[in-house]
């Protein structure tokens, strides 16, 4: 098998329009000699998701529009994770905050590059078991969203349906059914 080789960072100049955006010109050196000088990647950065399972065997989603998709979506609870920050705890402090359940331990699902080709962000998956509510929601102020608890039997038809077209959120419940499908009989 031949072997490929990493392209090489010559100049990054930060072009971003807005904190909420940030978007860098890279100038990089292909392994074949090439320059390439106006590659554009930005980097919104790292996520935390969570696949709640209830003791009644539901999964919790949650359902909000999504601005860049333009459109009003079914997927997992997640959020952005501030340098510094665990990814698990995040992902537990997202749970509690979007839908008001609590969970003590978590099951690392695994990591995913979100758009690998155009930015730097990885989500990482995390499986929560015997999930309890326990808070009320405590959205951010740009969040206005809904619960839903849909069977563990009935999300894979969801999926088939297009209800559920997040790749995040199909990846990692894949992951959960791959990982413990004792969960999902």
């Amino acid at each position: 098998m031949r072997k490929i080789k990493k392209w090489k960072l010559l100049e990054e100049i930060d072009i971003s329009p807005s904190p909420w955006f940030p978007l860098f010109k890279h100038k990089v050196k292909l392994p074949n000699g090439r320059i390439v000088d106006d590659y554009f990647l930005s980097k919104v950065g790292d996520v935390a998701m969570i696949v709640p399972i209830t003791k009644k065997g539901e999964i919790v989603f949650v359902r909000q529009y999504k601005h860049g998709a333009g459109d009003i979506i079914i997927e997992l609870p997640a959020g952005r994770i501030k340098t510094g920050h665990n990814p698990e705890e995040v992902a537990k402090n997202e749970l509690e905050e979007e839908t008001g359940y609590h969970v003590k331990q978590l099951f690392h699902l695994g990591t995913i590059y979100g758009e690998p080709s155009k930015d730097t962000f990885k989500v990482y998956g995390y499986l929560a078991r015997d999930i309890d509510i326990r808070h009320t929601q405590r959205f951010d102020e740009n969040e206005d969203l809904q619960v839903l608890r849909i069977p563990v039997k009935r999300v894979d038809e969801k999926i088939r349906s297009g209800e559920i077209k997040a790749s995040d959120t199909i990846t990692f419940i894949k992951l959960a059914q791959l990982k413990a499908p004792e969960l999902f009989r």
